[in-house]
Formats: C-alpha cells, sequence, structure tokens
C-alpha cells in the first residue's frame, strides 16, 4: 500500500515547447514562445516539491537572441533559488 503525503520519489518536470522565439506573434504562424509567455510555466515547474531537474524539450526554428536570452536568463534564476535553501 503506497501513501502519497509519504512519497519521497524525486521529481522530473517535463516542459514541451514548441513554436518562434519572438516577443509576440508579429505575422508568424502559429504558437510563439517568449519570456512572458513562458514565466507561468517555468515558475510551476520549478515550484514542484522534492524536484530533481526539469527538463525542456524544445520544437522551434529559431527566432529572437533577445527572447532567447530572456528565457535562458530566467531559467538560470529560478534553478539559482532552488540550489539555495
Amino acid at each position: 500500500m503506497k501513501f502519497p503525503l509519504l512519497d519521497r520519489t524525486p521529481r522530473v518536470a517535463v516542459i514541451r515547447l514548441q513554436g518562434v522565439i519572438a516577443p509576440r506573434a508579429n505575422g508568424f504562424a502559429g504558437p510563439t514562445l517568449s519570456a512572458a509567455a513562458l514565466d507561468p510555466v517555468l515558475e510551476r515547474a520549478f515550484a514542484l516539491k522534492r524536484l530533481a531537474g526539469v527538463v525542456l524539450a524544445i520544437n522551434s526554428p529559431g527566432g529572437s537572441p533577445a527572447q532567447s536570452s530572456l528565457i535562458a536568463a530566467r531559467i538560470r534564476q529560478l534553478a539559482g533559488r532552488r540550489a539555495c535553501p
């Protein structure tokens, strides 16, 4: 019998991202990935209890270097918070 409250199994968050990296649609067909749009998703992933890691599965043709940098900086910031109690 398993007790969910006593489960100490490490968790891995998997975030699947698809689309052009851009601050907003700007005429792109399909979904876009921006730092503002991804922030709630990243926050939720890094807030998991017993988090062992976060995996990003990204399918993107590329896009804005500025948005890529903002997204990467936010991921590093959230990971740094997890590392320091």
